[in-house]
């Protein structure tokens, strides 16, 4: 009785995985049949769709809700999805796992408002691309629903082109959105082999942590919290002039970036533009073997790296509570009013009502390895770090000596920054044999009267 339940369940299975086989279709699309890959996506049974040569024009969006779809085409700019009307999307994906190659996605500049984009993760995770180019948005190429992340993304070997404004957004912090939702992990991200065409204001955007909760009672708090991206790899990339930051990051742990190369910025940017721009709470980052170059044709000077930590000081603007102080407001739902007064920072020591614990928003645990910094008549510095502790320069996390090339300037030029209002920065470590001398180093006084946490933990800089 026993072997026949057996095989009874053996017969079972054997049916509904045959089932299973006859409802999974592999689908070969026509420019001229768009409709029917709007249906196709989201039928619950195709599980491949191959797209010979030619250009799909879609008016409407496409949904992708079949988990582990496979979009294959015949090469970069030989098969085009286009977007022909204004949309907030054009890919949808609301699936998980979709795997997207060998094609072109045009966004036909007709993204219908602030932040829209070419492709959404809506709360959906792990989508992969390999040999894909992502062209022609005013605003986003891929990014997720808003206050969520592109948890699990993939790229490589991928092209962005004609991207106005951030052509990866792997996070955007929106708590009230999430309603109230914390999130303090996301899942790791791949960023390899991708070129970001010159252009665009951000390449890879990662604005973390939580902010803006509203308790209700209208009052709200900030958070002095990282978000994990788990170990997010970004290598083997060229980054394209940008008018801002090739990587800008904010409230972001465990990230990787590494054998990259940084073109610099456009002649015509603005102020304050970087490399890589990392704020508030950055925590385990290893930058290794990158080249950073910065033309000589820009307008102004600009830095390489800048690490900050100053955004604990009172808000410039605020219209609710804090349960940091008191007599702070807040507003929850603001935009520059959410900023640092830094004027006011440097009257810390005398106005306590003008701080926070603004040394909890510090860099930590930061290794700079291996990397060459052009010489540049356009370069302020190479390096700024404020806040910071446990600061590796020449090192790797392991503890190898990757020594930096500081190429150009002179024994008493400033190359590196350390410094912050609060504390200051301690632990540093700056290896020999990269060009560096104490004079080439400006190390910052602390504004406040806590005693510089480099008296406990000096700044080493070896001849």
């Amino acid at each position: 009785m026993k072997h026949d339940t057996i095989k009874i369940m053996i017969l079972f299975l054997i049916g509904l995985f045959n089932s299973v086989l006859l409802h999974a279709q592999e689908r070969v699309a026509s420019p001229k049949n768009t409709t029917d890959i709007l249906k196709w996506v989201k039928d619950g049974k195709t599980t491949k769709i191959i797209f010979p040569a030619g250009t799909y024009n879609f008016s409407d969006p496409i949904t992708l809700k079949n988990d582990k779809l496979i979009l294959e085409g015949s090469g970069i700019g030989k098969t085009v999805l286009k977007l022909t009307t204004k949309r907030g999307v054009f890919i949808d994906a609301v699936g998980d796992a979709a795997f997207i190659t060998n094609l072109t996605i045009d966004g036909g500049d007709n993204q219908k408002s602030f932040g829209n984009c070419i492709f959404r993760f809506n709360k959906s995770k792990s989508h992969h691309f390999e040999e894909v180019e992502f062209t022609n948005s005013i605003w986003n190429a891929i990014a997720a629903q808003r206050a969520y992340a592109t948890d699990g993304l993939v790229l490589k070997n991928c092209i962005f082109s004609n991207i106005d404004y951030y052509p990866v957004q792997i996070f955007n912090r929106n708590t009230n959105l999430r309603g109230g939702e914390l999130i303090t992990s996301v899942k790791k991200v791949v960023i390899d082999g991708c070129v970001f065409k010159e252009g665009y204001e951000c390449a890879i955007n990662s604005d973390n942590g939580n902010d803006r909760e509203d308790s209700g009672d209208g009052t709200g708090r900030r958070y002095t919290e990282s978000t994990s991206l788990n170990g997010t790899i970004i290598q083997n990339c060229i980054f394209g002039k940008s008018r801002k930051f090739n990587i800008g990051m904010v409230q972001t742990a465990d990230v990787i970036i590494r054998n990259n190369q940084f073109m610099g910025i456009v002649d015509n940017a603005g102020g304050g533009c970087q490399a890589i721009h990392l704020e508030q709470c950055t925590h385990n980052m290893e930058i290794y073997d990158n080249t950073f170059q910065m033309p000589n044709t820009v307008s102004k000077n600009y830095l390489y790296i800048r690490i900050s930590g100053t955004e604990g000081h009172k808000r410039a603007t605020q219209q609710r509570p804090s349960d940091t102080y008191k007599s702070w407001t807040y507003y929850v739902h603001g935009s520059n009013e959410r900023r640092a007064n830094i004027a006011c920072a440097t009257e810390g020591n005398i106005n306590k009502d003008c701080k926070r614990d603004v040394h909890a928003y510090g860099p930590r645990n930061i290794y700079i390895a291996g990397n060459t910094f052009n010489a540049s008549e356009k370069v302020s510095q190479y390096l700024s770090i404020g806040e910071g502790e446990n600061i590796r320069i020449g090192t790797k996390k392991d503890g190898t000596v990757a020594l930096n090339q500081f190429l150009g300037g002179t024994t008493t030029s400033k190359k590196i920054s350390l410094g912050g209002h609060d504390e200051g920065c301690g632990d540093v470590l700056i290896k020999a044999g990269q060009n560096i001398t104490k004079k080439n180093i400006d190390i910052k006084k602390v504004h406040f009267d806590l005693p510089p946490i480099r008296i406990k933990k000096p700044i080493i800089i070896e001849e």
